[in-house]
């Protein structure tokens, strides 16, 4: 092992250095599990009709404090989807997850304006408190979110 003679002492080559870096990459680097992600496919209806233009967020939810990533997508014509992690992996990890719904079609008006049409989804499915879960399992079937339609 070479090293060189400073002021301060033993100074360790760029190759010490660079093997250090590594092995300490290496050591870090298995702190997180990986998780195992499944296909996820479904359709979002509102009040019984597909509805295009939502966004679909599924949130796990961990009892034993771990952290899971969140699947999102957003509906195409027909109301369906297909959930991707925002790592750009394809599925959702297994179990329960909470279900947020936000409309990207929704008219926003300016502020003291009214808006012309009435949103579609009520704005309580945009937080965890709106009530809707799904569940996650290799080989399920398309998962179906059914919401009413929101009262004006």
């Amino acid at each position: 092992m070479k090293t060189s003679l400073g002021r301060r002492g033993l100074i360790p080559t760029p190759t010490i250095v660079f093997l250090m870096i590594v092995f300490l990459m290496g050591v870090t680097s298995g702190c997180t599990k990986p998780v195992k992600l499944v296909p996820v496919e479904g359709i979002v209806e509102i009040g019984g009709q597909p509805a295009e233009g939502i966004v679909v967020q599924f949130l796990p939810q961990a009892s034993d404090g771990e952290k899971r990533p969140t699947s999102f997508a957003t509906t195409g014509s027909g109301g369906t989807f297909r959930l991707s992690t925002y790592d750009g992996k394809l599925g959702a990890v297994e179990g329960t997850h909470n279900v947020l719904l936000a409309d990207t079609l929704e008219e926003r008006p300016a502020q003291g304006s009214r808006a012309v049409k009435p949103p579609r989804l009520d704005s309580r499915y945009a937080t965890m408190s709106g009530g809707l879960t799904a569940t996650v399992s290799e080989g399920g079937e398309p998962i179906r979110v059914q919401v009413p339609t929101a009262k004006p």
